[in-house]
């Protein structure tokens, strides 16, 4: 075993129109079909689902509440007096959302002939956050899915 642990964060939709698909992405479909396979595998259950932060298992009813985003925003009638008026926006999180997926794995080495094999842990899948001038903050991550029976792992 070269590491028990290794986490990494991989590019699945690059922002940048000008790079071939296969830089920093996976093309559409293929794309569109990874995370719509996680999401419908964290939401069945068959697999669990754990918060990033804590590490505690998750339900599907608490990944939809934190898929939906509440916005307060003000805005301003269009008649007289003019008056601004405070509303909640809700926006509910897009498979096009997450443009991003954080590995956890494992990595073995064969020493023999240098072939590095990886066994995937976990699946995360992050999501662009921005900040209200529309500049890019970072990555959301939204759950960890374990294909581990024992999550979070111990180290060896």
């Amino acid at each position: 075993m070269l590491t028990d642990r290794i986490q990494y964060d991989v590019t699945i939709k690059t922002p940048d129109v000008d790079l071939e698909w296969f830089v920093q992405n996976l093309e559409g479909p293929k794309r569109e079909k990874l995370v719509q396979a996680i999401i419908n595998t964290a939401n069945s259950g068959k697999l669990k689902m754990y918060d990033v932060m804590t590490n505690k298992p998750m339900t599907p009813a608490e990944l939809k509440e934190r898929s939906t985003r509440k916005e307060l925003i003000t805005l301003q009638r269009a008649y007289a007096p003019y008056e601004d008026y405070d509303s909640i926006v809700s926006t509910e999180l897009q498979l096009s959302d997450i443009t991003r997926v954080r590995f956890l794995e494992e990595w073995y080495l064969n020493e023999k002939n240098g072939l590095i094999t990886k066994k995937v842990i976990a699946i995360c899948p992050l999501v662009e956050s921005y900040t209200e001038t529309g500049e890019l903050r970072g990555y959301n991550p939204l759950f960890w899915l374990s294909f581990e029976k024992n999550f979070p792992l111990e180290a060896k």
